[in-house]
């Protein structure tokens, strides 16, 4: 990426004005931002603004109609400064500026009248400043191994975890069934909401835990009857806490599912 030092390029407002699409009563529109990237601590948009071209990316490979807005704020008058654009090239920079930040520490609890001490650790991985997802792991070097793996995952993953609130409401299949997918409580956490649209919230629940059933030789003939589907008894205390844990969740009409990577009865591509 290099700043033309020739001749002044356009500012956002002037590219606007002359590159901008026309509609009535304005002057332009505001450009498709690309995306944003990190310099020093702060995020710059980058546009791409049809038909405003640089040199630089003809000589690069690089598309020729990105620009960086690099104007910045005043830090005395929070006044934004406007500065010229910087032609974008997409090389040598870092797109995503990844963050690893661990440490350890040790807890204390008290059980049967003796004190238990004990090791844990969090690891926080950031993108472009932001907090995205947390590992909690008490030994460092397989702290930043499953970091670095991690990490991977998230730059492919069809969920976006650098900006979650652009998933909210994405139409989903949870196990086979329709729902859509929102922000969890936590980053990188998501909750499943049923929908609705074309089976009743009777027959979705019923189906979900129908579906949550692991079949056993103990709970076969009670599944057969297809009578309940909240069957109980298959010995698997974790398929049978989930299970039961149904009820609170269509009372509150969503699924706090967790880690959005533990996403195995997930289909995340629903028209």
């Amino acid at each position: 990426m290099k700043i033309s030092e020739d001749k002044r390029e356009l500012t956002l407002k002037e590219a606007s004005e002359k590159y901008g699409k026309k509609k009535e009563k304005t002057v332009g529109i505001p450009f498709r931002k690309i995306f944003d990237i990190m310099i020093w601590d702060e995020l710059h948009p980058v546009y791409d603004i049809e038909g405003y071209e640089h040199e630089y990316g003809k000589q690069n490979g690089c598309p020729t109609t990105w620009w960086l807005d690099h104007s910045k704020a005043d830090p005395e008058t929070g006044v934004k400064e406007e500065r010229p654009l910087a032609p974008y090239i997409d090389k040598g920079v870092h797109r995503i500026c990844w963050g690893v930040n661990y440490s350890q520490r040790n807890t204390t609890k008290h059980k049967w009248g003796e004190l238990n001490l004990r090791s844990s650790g969090v690891c926080k991985i950031t993108a472009n400043g932001k907090e995205v997802y947390t590992i909690r792991n008490w030994d460092l070097n397989s702290a930043l191994a499953n970091a670095q793996a991690i990490i991977e995952k998230i730059a492919s993953h069809p969920y976006n975890f650098l900006d979650p609130e652009k998933e909210r409401d994405r139409k989903i299949w949870y196990y086979n069934l329709p729902a859509t997918v929102s922000p969890g409580y936590e980053p990188g956490e998501i909750k499943i909401y049923p929908d609705f649209s074309y089976m009743t919230p009777e027959l979705w629940w019923s189906e979900l835990g129908r579906r949550k059933t692991k079949v056993t030789p103990i709970n076969w003939e009670e599944i057969k009857k297809d009578e309940d589907a909240f069957i109980s008894g298959d010995g698997d205390d974790e398929v049978n806490w989930e299970r039961n844990d149904l009820g609170d969740y269509r009372d509150f009409g969503s699924i706090n599912h967790g880690d959005a990577l533990s996403d195995g009865n997930i289909w995340w591509f629903r028209d």
